[in-house]
């Protein structure tokens, strides 16, 4: 099954517009989100009017805050069915399509240049993750900050996991390309981008508090990590 067809049959799980969403969503809101808007808000001043794209939106959540922040928002993901669900929530407030960076570069990109892009634990399941960070970064505008999301390589050595990833916590298995924070220096700045943001985070209070955690050993969960075009 390719990535597309297995994030598609665990869509229903990451609609986190539901009351009790799937923990591993809500890990994600509860924790990335908080850095992601403090990072917004320090780095973009002006963000009316601005461009906003989130890579790899799901079912869109996210954009809807990107949107209360005064952003043009568009979304991106390679599960249609994701992508329904976040219409449904959203309708026309944000433009979402169904396909990669490609897509980005070819028809989203057609309204303007993007002031920021976001991604949420996305960038790990993209094989030549390089060739989707350069076409991406042809679609940001100069000066243009991109943040994202992925596991620490802590957390997945100690849940020993090397090249398989299962989706949602479901049998749906998809392959994950493990790269700490050097790797993706190296990639940004041969594309002339500037760091701005390295933390290695553990669950947030809030989320331990209503779903807990298995994990013995205290590790970090994600690497966030931000840079700025020059």
């Amino acid at each position: 099954m390719d990535s597309a067809k297995a994030w598609d049959e665990v869509s229903a799980k990451f609609n986190t517009y539901k009351k009790k969403a799937y923990a591993g969503a809500m890990d994600n809101v509860l924790t990335v989100w908080p850095v992601f808007l403090q990072y917004i808000k320090k780095h973009i001043k002006n963000t009316k009017g601005a461009r906003a794209l989130e890579y790899g939106c799901g079912t869109g959540m996210f954009c809807g805050q990107l949107i209360k922040m005064g952003f043009e928002a568009a979304g991106v993901d390679v599960s249609a069915k994701m992508i329904k669900v976040a219409k449904h929530h959203l309708g026309k407030k944000v433009q979402f399509f169904v396909g990669d960076e490609k897509k980005v570069l070819s028809d989203i990109r057609l309204k303007g240049k993007f002031d920021l892009i976001c991604g949420i634990m996305v960038f790990q399941f993209v094989p030549n993750v390089k060739n989707c960070f350069k076409t991406l970064s042809q679609s940001m505008e100069k000066n243009g900050q991109i943040i994202f999301a992925v596991h620490d390589p802590k957390i997945l050595k100690v849940r020993n996991i090397k090249k398989n990833f299962r989706a949602g916590g479901s049998g749906q298995q998809v392959p994950i390309y493990i790269r700490d924070a050097k790797a993706y220096d190296k990639i940004f700045k041969n594309l002339g981008f500037k760091k701005r943001l390295e933390s290695h985070l553990d669950y947030n209070p809030k989320f331990l508090k209503q779903y807990g955690s298995r994990l013995k050993k205290k590790v970090p969960k994600y690497l966030i990590l931000a840079y700025q075009k020059t």
